[in-house]
């Protein structure tokens, strides 16, 4: 017994000083990845004793939050959300990971202890108040998660393609797959293999697909223009997505916004009967994203 709480001991000092001395969030999400809340609340803590609150200690106590609800430790949710509140009253752009995860977890406890009304009701007063696109988008997702499916799937309002021009209403009676991206984003290359394959196997079947984009106002971490930008989109989907270089690319900040593609890639899903009958702000296995495009080829028109 001795020996385990030595052990325990030891362990929870070393996190402590690598969370010192290393990034603060990458360590709290290692460990809530383990299941391991207690531990990131640790780091936590240490890091505050040592360097106070700054950015880095605000956007770890963001991800706790996330971590205590998904852990239904609603108790832990509730303070570290309050924390969030009481250290960003208003939204700034330096704090905005930070402040936007109090907002999307304090969602969530409110949509289990009030239901989903009370919920949507009040991600939109906070989704009036917003202002950074980032942000909106955020909000806009949690908002989506919870209405979006089974209604009418918003328009693609931009006119800025990269290749043919295309709409929601003119492909009305065929099954349309929207793929949000952005260029730079890990995920999105790491989905780009399985994506191609179920185009290749679905292309012929009636099945269409869109990817959608925005500018962001920089290249590697350097101011660029939309001309620069539009270039680099339109290089990687080329050496990324080669089998998908006749799919139309949207770059547009409104689709984007109103789809609440904060997460890439983001997936939606519409029926023949422009509904939405799936949206989800991860990745999708080929298999699940087979399957759900199966069920949809399977109705009736």
């Amino acid at each position: 017994m001795l020996r385990k709480l030595v052990f325990s001991f030891l362990t929870l000092a070393l996190i402590g000083e690598s969370a010192m001395a290393a990034d603060l969030v990458r360590v709290v999400r290692l460990k809530l990845a383990a299941g391991d809340l207690a531990t990131g609340v640790a780091a936590v803590e240490d890091y505050k004793k040592e360097k106070g609150i700054d950015g880095e200690y605000l956007d770890a106590v963001g991800w706790l939050a996330r971590g205590a609800e998904m852990q239904r430790r609603t108790e832990v949710a509730k303070e570290l959300v309050a924390e969030l509140h009481r250290e960003i009253p208003k939204e700034t752009a330096e704090l905005l990971v930070p402040y936007g995860a109090a907002i999307e977890v304090e969602s969530k406890l409110i949509a289990a202890q009030n239901g989903r009304g009370s919920a949507v009701r009040y991600l939109e007063n906070e989704l009036a108040r917003a202002e950074a696109p980032a942000l909106r988008s955020r909000i806009r997702k949690n908002i989506n998660l919870l209405t979006i499916e089974g209604h009418p799937a918003p328009a693609l309002t931009g006119s800025d393609f990269i290749g043919s021009k295309v709409s929601l209403e003119s492909l009305k009676g065929k099954p349309v797959v929207l793929f949000f991206f952005a260029q730079g984003c890990g995920d999105c290359k790491a989905q780009a293999p399985s994506l191609q394959r179920v185009w290749e196997k679905y292309r012929s079947q009636d099945v269409n697909l869109i990817a959608v984009t925005r500018y962001y106002g920089s290249l590697d971490d350097k101011p660029a223009t939309p001309a620069e930008e539009k270039a680099r989109v339109e290089k990687v989907w080329g050496e990324l997505y080669p089998a998908l270089k006749d799919v139309p690319v949207l770059i547009d900040l409104d689709t984007m916004v109103r789809y609440g593609a904060s997460a890439t890639p983001t997936f939606a899903l519409i029926d023949r009967k422009g509904v939405v009958r799936l949206y989800t702000p991860t990745r999708l296995s080929e298999a699940e994203l087979s399957r759900r495009i199966d069920e949809l080829l399977a109705e009736a028109r």
